[in-house]
């Protein structure tokens, strides 16, 4: 049994680890860290059975790691000190979790009642992922972020504030709403396949929108979009349809 841990409070990763000797003492740290961004680069590399996600954390949050860890991602326990009302949504979706401080019966319940179900089918833990996701962002419980790789690291940035991104070669610049903007050595496709799931757009060879932030379609000239920064951006003939039909979404809703 390969176990992995994520808190960005050492010491309470470093209690959970004591305790899971204790408890499963036949069981593999092969992953223990306080770093969010290493947890990206390492766990979908190593065989792991079950991870001990902590939810709050102040760079990219449990549910923002797993939104991009998204279809490789293990059993989950989330160690956690959130509300009530959170509480219930991991009931709902069949998550297993924990209250902090973690009590050392409570952790081999989880231990027992992970063991009974491991059987379950993969793609049902990938669905209940997906919907818990969606509640908890309806309910307004966290904003999404995405972690680009930079030179000296990892950069944290929430999607609401990327107003688009534009191509250039196997690189990718992303445009923020603060007037940043970030080089990443990624192409646009890479790209793509982080926020499609964000409902971003490509509306042109060269450039993914954020359809949030678009504020006009002018017509003329080939047909562009104008962004709420002013930026202009070509549509290309393939995605005009998609583009006024969105518009035009907006204008009825």
């Amino acid at each position: 049994m390969n176990i992995a841990l994520l808190d960005d409070e050492k010491h309470c990763l470093e209690s959970l680890a004591l305790d899971l000797k204790q408890v499963v003492p036949d069981a593999e740290i092969v992953f223990k860290s306080t770093k969010p961004e290493k947890a990206l680069e390492r766990l979908p590399e190593l065989e792991v059975d079950l991870l001990f996600l902590d939810v709050q954390m102040p760079k990219l949050n449990g549910f923002e790691l797993l939104e991009q860890l998204a279809p490789h991602v293990p059993d989950v326990v989330f160690t956690t000190a959130y509300s009530r009302y959170a509480i219930q949504a991991f009931k709902y979706h069949a998550f297993n979790y924990l209250l902090k401080p973690i009590d050392e019966n409570e952790l081999a319940t989880v231990i027992t009642h992970w063991r009974q179900k491991r059987e379950k089918d993969q793609q049902n833990q990938l669905q209940s992922l997906e919907g818990l996701l969606e509640k908890m962002k309806r309910d307004g419980l966290f904003q999404s972020k995405i972690a680009i790789p930079v030179s000296d690291g990892y950069e944290f940035i929430e999607v609401k504030e990327i107003l688009f991104c534009r191509s250039e070669n196997n690189y990718t610049t992303f445009f923020l709403e603060n007037g940043d903007q970030i080089l990443i050595s990624k192409t646009l496709k890479e790209v793509e396949c982080i926020l499609n799931k964000h409902h971003f757009i490509r509306i042109h060879q060269s450039y993914l929108v954020n359809p949030h932030h678009m504020a006009k379609f002018q017509r003329s000239d080939g047909g562009y979009v104008i962004m709420k920064n002013g930026e202009k951006i070509k549509v290309s003939p393939q995605k005009k349809d998609l583009v006024t039909g969105l518009f035009e979404t907006v204008r009825k809703s």
